[in-house]
């Protein structure tokens, strides 16, 4: 199975307080992924820019894909908003 993908999106808030920034893996990765992984969170080490950290991939039933959350940390240091388009690349673990 392949472990490493590349993928564009754009940055999207939760709604709410807490101002949480996602991505989504697009629905045919997110499949293959699926296939492998079939419940829960998947352990991924993410890049964007030259900033790379750990993080999961959260199942979302509603787009029956995957969310990467975007750290605040990673989005100060890539000046990374929301509504911006951006390539990430990560591995599953």
């Amino acid at each position: 199975m392949k472990k490493n993908f590349s993928i564009r999106a754009k940055v999207w808030r939760w709604p709410g307080d807490a101002g949480w920034h996602f991505v989504n893996v697009e629905r045919a990765i997110s499949r293959v992924i699926r296939a492998k992984y079939t419940k829960g969170f998947v352990y991924v080490n993410a890049k964007v820019g030259k900033t790379s950290w750990e993080t999961s991939l959260f199942p979302h039933k509603i787009s029956e894909s995957y969310l990467l959350c975007i750290k605040k940390s990673v989005r100060a240091r890539e000046d990374i908003w929301e509504g911006d388009e951006i390539k990430i690349d990560f591995k599953l673990k």
